[in-house]
């Protein structure tokens, strides 16, 4: 269970697509890097070799996880940072299956974006993971994530969007997106050089004291810093303060229409993170559900006379609406409101505040 939703292989449906172009004004872009990281020989690869390109030319930061044969085994390796315009460079052998799994960093708003396929592999939270294609994943605290396969011998890979930027203006879009993703009015992201985006650069130096020069990977790194500390205060925390695993379930209201959405896993002692953009204006609702060691698993307490009630389904869900959810196939709950008077809140889960049981199966 996790936020974000499916990608295409190469070609993710991703929000934030191309639109029509700023002021056709130049603005200092971040060099890109025409030459990848250097390759590092890898002892376990059996056989002839082959040099693997994996280039992000989205508006995202990402982190991937690839998977290739390694001693005769399919072996998972992860998480490799990659920035907008930026390629790595893996050595892989020259035949055999190939897959690769990214998503975007939780510094962006909206969720974590997937490219991914239909190849379940384990991965890890920690930056530097290894498993096996033949792990259970639960009995090795990790998660599976959909690889897709990367045709054998292939030199380059390219994650991309609609808006298919290209190397350079990939670096322009992330510029774009990082600078609203830390507040700045930035309405339009299409890669596109404009005074829009050269003043509000501009001034974004200023605001973290920037020397006026700065650009290419520092400034990157400057306005990640920047986004992630704004995404920290914003969105909805839900930390679990009860004895068992819960999952988390959020709607809101967009654009006049209700969306729910879930799962978050939260183990005793964790918190999760539902939303990631500001809650005024979300009317935002929570649900959740507390395993239970016997018997049905716990529902989340309502206070309200005449609760809320949402869809959920026992796997993880993206419903639009809150009618007509038995006919689509899905199931009705009560949800709790959040106060969204402020751009972020918190909301600690006991024992206390699960009762009433689930219906038979419902879990996830």
């Amino acid at each position: 269970m996790r936020k974000g939703f499916a990608a295409l292989i190469v070609a993710a449906a991703v929000h934030g697509g191309p639109t029509a172009a700023q002021d056709s004004v130049p603005i200092e872009q971040a060099e890109t890097a025409s030459a990848s990281d250097a390759p590092i020989t890898d002892p376990t690869l059996i056989g002839p070799t082959t040099e693997w390109q994996v280039c992000n030319e989205t508006s995202y930061v990402v982190r991937t996880s690839s998977a290739f044969l390694r001693s005769g085994r399919m072996i998972a390796k992860g998480w490799d940072e990659l920035l907008p315009g930026r390629c790595i460079t893996l050595i892989t052998p020259q035949t055999g299956p190939r897959f690769l799994f990214a998503e975007s960093l939780d510094l962006h708003q909206g969720g974590v974006r997937e490219w991914k396929g239909t190849t379940p592999l384990c991965v890890a939270d920690e930056a530097d993971f290894e498993s096996d294609a033949t792990e259970d994943c639960r009995l090795t605290n990790k998660t599976s994530r959909d690889h897709f396969a990367v045709r054998p011998g292939e030199p380059v890979t390219k994650l991309v969007e609609p808006g298919d930027y290209g190397s350079e203006r990939s670096v322009i879009a992330a510029q774009q997106r990082l600078l609203r993703d830390a507040g700045y009015d930035i309405t339009r992201i299409d890669g596109m050089a404009g005074r829009k985006t050269s003043r509000l650069l501009r001034r974004f130096r200023d605001d973290a004291s920037l020397d006026s020069g700065v650009s290419g990977e520092p400034l990157m790194r400057a306005l990640m810093t920047a986004a992630a500390n704004r995404q920290a205060g914003i969105g909805l925390e839900v930390c679990n303060q009860s004895s068992a695993t819960l999952w988390a379930a959020v709607a809101t209201r967009e654009d006049t229409q209700w969306r729910s959405r879930g799962w978050w896993q939260a183990t005793a002692g964790e918190c999760t993170r539902p939303l990631d953009i500001p809650l005024t204006d979300t009317e935002a609702h929570l649900f959740a559900i507390q395993e239970a060691p016997e018997g049905p698993d716990l529902r989340l307490r309502t206070s309200a006379t005449t609760p809320s009630q949402f869809c959920i389904a026992e796997a993880r869900f993206d419903a639009l609406g809150n009618d007509m959810c038995l006919e689509q196939g899905y199931t009705v709950a009560s949800f709790r409101p959040i106060p969204t008077d402020m751009p972020g809140a918190r909301v600690r889960l006991s024992d206390s505040d699960f009762a009433t049981p689930a219906p038979a199966g419902l879990r996830r």
